[in-house]
Parts: structure tokens; C-alpha cells; sequence
């Protein structure tokens, strides 16, 4: 009886290590097993709080879930440097995470961006250069939103507000989101254009005057309010290429960034190399290691429980995502 209950405790405790931390491994995550197929499903649903209304859409949701599995095998026999598995997208379809999590109409960009002038040299032995905690808030979560072009342009600002000048604010991804002229706010937009609606409005909210709203997928009516504006943007700067990139960031701080993050819904852990090149997701750049076997660390926008906790890694060197696709920084002013 004794032997028995320590066999189901280390079965338990090997899954949940699995599901809830991304611990690498060389088993397979799909089984032909019906009733651990249920079990994991069981214990994902557990481990991220999922609720369905009808047993009809808990038994869709588990076919998607065995079907993501699948998806995460091929990936991790593909990889070799990071490990994809179950996520909290786990239980969506392919087009509804990038409908949810994505930015379906980042296309339309438009871009006024001076060229930068990028200060020092790049130093490849000097290894992990980190700006996350320094020159960055906090990790957000767009929730099933496309206002990730929202988030990277109002988290840059905040480090530039950081770096220029010694001051740390969390601004209003909501007021972009709602306001910003030309954008489709949850069905995508560009960060360009929130850097411009800033500049022109004459600044931005603090996420505690301005807070979000749209985690369920609704824009929201715009009602910003300039007596509450508490930075400003006067110019913004694209950066070309990514070693000038990696030089700026390693001397200077983090970028906005925009890339493909279509493979991204099963990502635990790891230096990702694998990856797709059609951009649909903004994001920020807060890291580089320029070294052998060197990563961007970026910051994504979907909570802490994604990746890791809230961050991943792509290969550096060889335009992973296609990182290099729109690099950029603000000038910013104190209103």
C-alpha cells in the first residue's frame, strides 16, 4: 500500500513538474494512453484555473489539447536548445491564439523614425548584459488582446523615461490601445503609430489613472485626459541591424522590437533558434548575450505563468524571429 501511494506521489510530482515548469525532457509529451491523455488535460486545466461551460467544449478543448502536444513533440525533436510543451494557449487552436495573442493587422505600418546614432562598440566577450528590473517595469499581460504593439511602445517608453530621466513610471497600454488614431487597437496596430499618437496628444497616463481593460478582447472608447499626462514623447529612432542593435542595447538599454511570434504558443524555456520570419508580435528587447552560443532576452506581454516568467530567448546572430524587422527607442520629456 505504502509502495504504492510513493509510485502515484512520483508520477504526480513528475507531470506537475512538467506542466507547470517546463522541465526539460526526453519522453514524449503525447501518449496513446487514454487515461493519461485525461490526466494531463486534468492537470492543466488544474494548473492554469481553465473552466469550460458545457462537457461539448471540454471535449473540443481536449482534442485541441492532444493536438498541442503533438505540436510540442515536433518542436523539441526540431530544437535542441529550448523546450516547448504545455502552455496556458494549450487548449486554443492555432488561429485562435494568433487571433488572441497576435497582432492581425501590424502590416499597416507607417514610420516617420529618425535613423539612430548608436553610441560604444560591440563587445562579444563581455557576455550577459540584462536591463530587465533596471530599466523595465514589471512584466504585463495583454490577455486576449492584439495590443501588443501598445505594451512594447508604452514599455519603451518607460525605460527611456528611466534612462533620460531617472524616472519610473507604469504607463497606460489601455489609453494607447483606445485612442491611437489609425490603429485597430485589439486587432493589431504598429508601434510607430503610438509613439506618434503620443507625440501629437503630448503625452501619456499612468496605468494607475488609465488602467486596462481590454484583457477580453474590446478596444474600449479612448478618454485620455492631458491634465493627467505625466511623460511625453518628442521623437523616436530606429536602429539598423542587429549587431548596431546588440550595440545598443549592450550600452545603452533595451528596444522595442517587433517579430514573428507564431511558433511561441508552446514555448516553456530555453534559447529558441527555430522561427518564423512573417512579423506579428511587438514586444521589447531587454537583454543581449553576444557570446557563443549568445540570446536576446526579450519581454513579452503575456503574464508571468508564459516562458520564462514572462521572458524568452532567441538564438542571437542570425535575426531569430526576425528581430531586426523594427527596432526601436523614444526621446521622451517630463510633462
Amino acid at each position: 500500500m505504502f509502495a504504492s501511494l510513493v509510485v502515484v506521489f512520483l508520477v504526480t510530482t513528475i507531470v506537475c513538474l512538467c506542466l507547470c515548469k517546463g522541465v526539460a525532457s526526453s519522453s514524449p509529451l503525447y501518449t496513446s494512453d487514454a487515461a493519461q491523455q485525461q490526466y494531463l488535460f486534468d492537470s492543466f486545466k488544474r494548473s492554469y484555473g481553465k473552466t469550460y461551460a458545457t462537457a461539448e467544449e471540454d471535449s473540443r478543448r481536449f482534442g485541441i489539447f492532444i493536438d498541442n502536444l503533438k505540436t510540442a513533440d515536433l518542436r523539441n525533436a526540431v530544437e535542441k536548445t529550448d523546450v516547448h510543451g504545455v502552455t496556458m494557449m494549450s487548449d486554443l487552436s492555432h488561429d485562435e491564439f494568433r487571433s488572441r495573442y497576435l497582432a492581425s493587422d501590424i502590416s499597416q505600418r507607417v514610420s516617420n523614425a529618425l535613423p539612430a546614432k548608436v553610441a560604444g562598440t560591440l563587445n562579444t566577450t563581455l557576455g550577459a548584459v540584462d536591463w530587465s528590473g533596471v530599466l523595465t517595469t514589471p512584466v504585463k499581460d495583454q490577455g486576449y488582446c492584439g495590443s501588443c504593439w501598445a505594451f512594447s511602445a508604452t514599455e519603451q517608453i518607460e525605460s527611456d523615461a528611466m534612462r533620460m530621466l531617472g524616472t519610473t513610471y507604469i504607463l497606460s497600454p489601455q489609453q494607447v490601445t483606445s485612442c491611437t488614431s489609425g490603429g485597430a487597437g485589439c486587432n493589431g496596430g504598429w508601434t510607430e503609430k503610438a509613439y506618434e499618437y503620443v507625440m501629437k496628444k503630448g503625452g501619456i497616463e499612468t496605468e494607475l489613472n488609465y488602467p486596462y481593460t481590454s484583457y477580453e478582447g474590446k478596444t474600449g472608447a479612448c478618454k485620455d485626459d492631458s491634465s493627467k499626462f505625466v511623460v511625453g514623447v518628442k521623437n523616436y529612432f530606429s536602429v539598423y541591424g542587429e549587431t548596431n542593435m546588440a550595440t545598443y542595447v549592450q550600452n545603452t538599454g533595451p528596444l522595442s522590437v517587433c517579430l514573428d511570434a507564431a511558433l511561441w504558443n508552446t514555448y516553456r524555456s530555453g534559447v529558441m533558434s527555430t522561427c518564423g520570419k512573417s512579423v506579428d508580435h511587438c514586444v521589447q528587447a531587454v537583454g543581449v548575450d553576444t557570446g557563443v552560443g549568445g540570446y536576446w532576452k526579450v519581454r513579452n506581454s503575456w503574464g508571468m505563468l508564459w516562458g520564462e516568467n514572462g521572458y524568452i530567448r532567441l538564438a542571437y546572430g542570425q535575426n531569430t524571429c526576425n528581430i531586426i524587422s523594427d527596432p526601436t527607442y523614444s526621446m521622451v520629456f517630463k510633462v
